[in-house]
């Protein structure tokens, strides 16, 4: 069948979920619309029929994050991925689910989210009768359009891909302080490259970049059209639907049989694999040592693997800490309005200590000493020294939440 069912769920059940019904034949909308929440899914039962369905996440839920793994030793290094990534995480790695994105030379996407939160998405369509085909973040499903980001216009939100396997979801009260860092992060290891963005939406203006209008379509269709070519989909491991066999197989008994013969199998196979767990976690520690030299030729002494990984892992860009980030930032808006002269010149999140460096330009130091005034109110404050030329007045200072 050409038409399909795509749906868009939100973090919680009183959320509104968009859908749309989309003929691949006739290249259209056959019908598309928005419910008030998750538990009015059962309307779309009906749509339903032999429809595949698929799924759009909101990337807010989860954390899209990138890791320096060189390709030698991949399949054993991808094991120790939640090692790697405990201390940058919020909650317990245990209580994780882990995708691993596309490659982009010697880094790797990794995308992490609760099982809480996949088990809440997969009990909604369940009670709705609804199976889907497969799940995706939804700023994976922007479609880059030959560009190297794309962005659209959500409701109160943006939707920003920044690679093949890399994006985030901003409020848009953030937008205008977190879009800037971005593009200049995205320029440190070519200054000179020029950031072309298939822009999606018209109320979309950013600075430092080329915008590259696409057709301004609904938001849903979109997603839909970028959804089938998504890097990733989160129905992995022990969320991956199983098969389901025609009726017409089952008549083919022998081959039920060595079916079966081989499950058997299997499952003994998988018993020596559990025998063998103890030496086999012990080779595991050793090859993510060897791995973890490998990537870091300087090391010579490993004492604590996982203390050296999360030093050399505070090193990285864009792991974890973005919701506390962006919080900061949202506290940052009434100073930055109050004065309005001031303006940061660099700001440096450090996630472990959820602190936040900033330089600053201002004209005089009356204005400067205005914006500590204002941000003392909300945050513990440690201003440095103060620096003047001729028309302007710099300061570094350093924030925690309180």
């Amino acid at each position: 069948m050409s038409e399909r069912l795509f749906i868009r769920l939100g973090k919680t059940s009183e959320h509104p979920c968009a859908w749309l019904v989309w003929s691949e034949q006739e290249q259209e909308i056959i019908a598309s619309g928005e419910l008030p929440d998750a538990h009015s899914l059962t309307s779309l039962t009906e749509r339903v029929g032999n429809r595949p369905v698929d799924v759009l996440v909101p990337a807010a839920s989860m954390t899209l994050t990138e890791l320096a793994l060189p390709e030698k030793g991949q399949r054993q290094a991808l094991k120790a991925l939640p090692f790697m990534l405990e201390e940058s995480l919020a909650s317990d790695v245990d209580s994780m689910h882990f995708v691993v994105g596309p490659r982009d030379g010697e880094n790797i996407n990794v995308i992490a989210v609760a099982h809480e939160q996949m088990q809440q998405w997969l009990e909604w369509l369940s009670e709705a009768g609804l199976k889907a085909k497969r799940i995706v973040p939804d700023c994976l499903a922007l479609p880059l359009g030959q560009c190297r980001w794309a962005m659209m216009s959500v409701g109160d939100e943006y939707l920003l891909r920044t690679g093949e396997g890399a994006g985030l979801s901003l409020p848009k009260p953030w937008a205008e302080f977190a879009i800037p860092q971005l593009i200049n992060h995205a320029k440190q290891d070519d200054a000179d490259a020029n950031i072309n963005v298939a822009n999606y939406s018209s109320d979309i203006v950013l600075e430092g970049v080329n915008l590259e209008a696409k057709p301004l379509e609904l938001p849903m269709m979109v997603l839909a059209k970028g959804i089938l070519q998504a890097p990733v989909n989160l129905l992995q491991g022990i969320y991956k639907p199983k098969r389901e066999y025609s009726k017409h197989l089952l008549l083919w008994k022998n081959a039920a049989i060595i079916t079966a013969v081989v499950i058997v199998m299997a499952l003994v196979n998988k018993g020596l694999a559990i025998y063998q767990l103890d030496t086999q976690t012990a080779e595991l520690r050793q090859q993510s040592e060897a791995i973890f030299k490998s990537v870091n030729p300087g090391v010579n002494r490993i004492v604590n693997i996982r203390s050296q990984m999360d030093s050399q892992l505070r090193s990285l860009q864009g792991q974890g800490g973005g919701a506390a980030f962006f919080e900061m930032l949202q506290g940052l808006e009434p100073a930055f309005t109050q004065v309005p002269k001031l303006k940061p010149n660099s700001l440096r999140f450090e996630a472990n200590r959820n602190e936040l460096r900033m330089q600053v330009t201002a004209e005089t130091y009356a204005q400067i000493d205005t914006f500590k005034e204002i941000v003392a109110k909300d945050f513990q404050l440690d201003g440095g020294a103060m620096n003047s030329n001729e028309d302007s007045v710099i300061s570094t200072l350093t924030l925690r939440s309180k």
